[in-house]
C-alpha cells in the first residue's frame, strides 16, 4: 500500500521520517510520558537529597532520624532506574516495528523492482541500504525524536521549580541554554555534510566488495587479484581518514556542549554561592539548586550527543526515499489463460531502455520457435539479460509488443504465466539448509522418490547417495558443501522439480571444467524436450547444442539463424 507522503514526487528526507514516526506514535509517547515521570523523580530526589544534608548540617539531626530520608532517596533511585528500562523497553519495541516495516516495504518493493531490472541500484548498495540505511532510520525515530521532545519538556519543568527559590539562577540557566541548540546546529550542519559523503562513500565501497567477491574466480584467473587487493586497501584507508574527520567535528560538537553546561553550572554554583552568604537564601534552597543545575542541561546534551542520529537517520532516508518513489514497473494482466504447452515467442519493435538513453535494447524483432533451444550471445552490456527479461515479460517494453503464441503477453494472466517461468541465474542462490529443504522450495509437496528422480535427471544422484546423510546433507551459506558444477546441476534438478515451459539458463556453464560443463550440457539437454530454453551463454560446446542462435550488438540485433553446425555459431 503507497504511504500518502510518498504520492508526491518531491519529498524531504526529515519529512518522511517523521511521518514513519507516526507509525510508532503510542510508543513513542509512553517512552516520552515515561521519561517525564523519571525527570519529576529527578526533581524528588533532589529535594529528599538537599532535605537530608541540610538536617546533617544545620539542624544537627541524629543520623537514625533521617533514616527515612535515606530510604526516601533509594526508593526515589530504583524508580529512575524502572523508569530507564521501561522507556528503553518501549523504545526497543518502536525501533523493532518500525525496522520490520520498512524493511517488509523495501522487499516488497524491491521484488517488484529487481525482476524487471529498473531498481537503479548495485546489489551491493541496496543490501547498504536495507542493512545500515533501516539501521540509521531506527535511530533517529527512537533515539533523536523522544530525546527532541524530552529536551523541550524537562528542561522546563527544572525552571519552574528553580525561579520562584532564586531567580537570578534561573535567567542563568534561562539565557545560557539557547547557547547549546544554537552550536549543535551550527556545528550539526557540517557535520551532516561530511556524513552524507560517508554514506555515499560507504555504499560506493559495498558495492565495489560486492563485485570483487563475485568475481574473485576471474581475477585469479587474471592475476588481477592482488592489485584490487591493493585496491580496496587505499580505498578503505581513504574511508578511515574521511571517517575520522567526521569524528573531529562530532568530538568538537560535544565539547562545546559540555563546555557551556559547565560554564552555566559553575555561573549558578556562584550566584548560589553568593546568595547563602548574604543569608538570602537557605541552604536547602541552595543545595536544591545546586543539584538540579547539571540536571537542566543533562537533556540539552543529550539531544546534542544524538544529534548524529538525525544525520545518519536523514542521510540514510535520502536514499530509502528514493528507491521507493522510483515509478514500478506497469504490467497489465489479462484474463486469459497461458498456454500449457512450450510457448512460440514473437518480440516486434521491441525497446527497453532502462529510463536513460544508454543500456537495455532498441528496435528488436525476433521469433523464437517453441519447444527450442536457443542462445543469446553478445558482448558485455549488449543487452542479453534484458531480452530475456524481455522474453519472459518481467520487463514491460517502453515500444513494441511481446507476442506469445500470436497473442499478446499482457492479454495472459500474468500470475499464471509466470508460474509457467524459470530463471537460473549464474551462480543459483541456496541456502544454509539441507539438499532436500533446497529442493523442496521448487515442489514442496514432492517426495524423496521425486527428489531422486529430479537429482537422477540431472546427474547428482549418485553424488548425493554417497554424502553421509543423503538428502539430509547440510550445505553451507550459498551452497557451501558441492562444487560449482554440481550447483549447477542441483539447480536443475530444483528447476525440473518446478517443471516449467519456459526457462532461461543466465552462462550455464561459466567456471567450468570441461568434464563438468559436459555433464551439465547433457542435463540441458534433457531438460530442454518439451519447453522453450533460452541459454545466455559465451561457451562454444554450449552453443553447438542450440537450434537458434541470437546475436546482439550494442543493443540491437545482429543476426538470428538456425543452427546448422559451428561455422554458422563462429560467423
Amino acid at each position: 500500500m503507497t504511504e500518502p507522503i510518498l504520492e508526491h514526487q518531491e519529498v524531504e528526507p526529515e519529512a518522511w521520517l517523521r511521518h514513519q514516526a507516526r507509525l510508532v506514535r503510542r510508543s513513542l509517547a509512553i517512552a516520552i510520558i515515561i521519561g517525564v515521570v523519571g525527570g519529576l523523580l529527578i526533581i524528588a530526589q533532589a529535594r529528599a537529597l538537599a532535605t537530608a544534608c541540610h538536617a546533617l548540617v544545620i539542624t544537627t539531626t541524629h543520623r537514625q532520624n533521617i533514616l527515612p530520608l535515606i530510604v526516601t532517596i533509594a526508593l526515589l533511585a530504583l524508580l529512575r532506574g524502572a523508569c530507564a528500562y521501561l522507556a528503553e523497553k518501549q523504545v526497543v519495541r518502536a525501533a523493532t516495528e518500525v525496522k520490520q516495516q520498512i524493511i517488509s516495504r523495501l522487499y516488497r518493493r524491491l521484488q517488484l523492482l529487481l525482476p524487471a531490472g529498473v531498481a537503479g541500484e548495485d546489489a551491493g548498495t541496496l543490501a547498504e541500504i536495507v542493512t545500515s540505511g533501516v539501521e540509521g532510520v531506527e535511530s533517529y525515530l527512537t533515539r533523536f525524536l523522544p530525546h527532541l521532545v524530552l529536551a523541550a519538556l524537562l528542561p522546563l519543568l527544572i525552571l519552574i521549580v528553580i525561579v520562584p527559590l532564586e531567580w537570578r539562577a534561573g535567567l542563568v540557566l534561562l539565557f545560557s541554554a539557547p547557547f547549546i541548540p544554537l552550536l549543535m546546529v551550527l556545528i550539526g550542519k557540517g557535520a551532516q555534510r561530511l556524513n552524507q559523503q560517508q554514506w555515499g562513500e560507504l555504499t560506493r565501497m559495498a558495492g565495489h566488495l560486492l563485485d570483487l567477491v563475485q568475481g574473485l574466480p576471474d581475477l585469479k584467473i587474471f592475476g588481477a587479484a592482488r592489485r584490487e587487493a591493493a585496491m580496496v586497501a587505499e580505498v578503505s584507508d581513504q574511508y578511515r581518514r574521511s571517517t575520522m574527520a567526521v569524528l573531529r567535528v562530532a568530538f568538537l560538537s560535544a565539547l562545546m556542549l559540555e563546555f557551556f553546561a559547565t560554564v552555566g553550572t559553575a555561573l549558578v554554583a556562584v550566584i548560589t554561592g553568593f546568595m547563602l552568604l548574604s543569608g538570602k537564601l537557605a541552604l536547602i534552597d541552595g543545595l536544591f539548586i545546586l543539584l538540579l543545575a547539571p540536571e537542566f542541561y543533562l537533556p540539552l546534551r543529550t539531544l546534542g550527543l544524538s544529534w548524529h542520529s538525525r544525520m545518519n537517520g536523514t542521510a540514510a532516508a535520502a536514499r530509502i526515499v528514493p528507491l521507493l518513489l522510483r515509478p514500478l514497473p506497469q504490467q497489465e494482466s489479462g484474463v486469459l489463460p497461458p498456454p500449457n504447452t512450450p510457448p512460440g515467442l514473437c518480440l516486434e519493435n521491441v525497446t527497453f531502455r532502462y529510463g536513460g538513453e544508454r543500456g537495455g535494447i532498441r528496435d528488436i524483432s525476433v521469433k523464437i520457435p517453441g519447444a527450442s533451444l536457443t542462445a543469446i550471445v553478445g558482448e558485455s552490456g549488449s543487452g542479453k539479460s534484458t531480452l530475456a527479461r524481455v522474453l519472459l515479460g518481467l520487463s514491460a517494453p517502453e515500444q513494441g509488443r511481446v507476442l506469445v503464441d500470436g497473442l499478446d503477453l499482457n492479454s495472459f494472466e500474468q500470475r499464471r504465466w509466470r508460474e509457467r517461468l524459470a530463471w537460473v541465474a549464474q551462480r543459483p542462490f541456496f541456502s544454509a539448509a539441507s539438499i532436500r529443504d533446497n529442493l523442496l522450495t521448487a515442489a514442496s509437496a514432492a517426495s524423496d522418490d521425486e527428489l531422486m528422480t529430479a537429482l537422477d535427471a540431472a546427474a547428482l544422484a549418485d553424488v548425493v547417495r554417497r554424502l553421509p546423510q543423503g538428502l539430509d546433507t547440510m550445505l553451507g551459506d550459498r551452497g557451501a558443501g558441492l562444487s560449482g558444477g554440481e550447483l549447477r546441476r542441483l539447480a536443475l534438478a530444483r528447476l525440473m522439480l518446478r517443471n516449467p515451459l519456459l526457462v532461461v539458463l543466465d552462462e550455464p556453464t561459466a567456471g567450468l571444467d570441461l568434464e563438468n560443463e559436459r555433464l551439465l550440457l547433457d542435463t540441458i539437454e534433457r531438460l530442454a524436450v518439451g519447453r522453450t530454453m533460452i541459454i545466455i551463454s559465451h561457451s562454444e560446446e554450449a552453443l553447438r547444442s542450440c537450434d537458434h542462435l541470437v546475436r546482439l550488438a550494442d543493443g540491437r540485433l545482429a543476426a538470428m539463424t538456425a543452427q546448422t553446425g559451428m561455422a554458422e555459431v563462429m560467423a
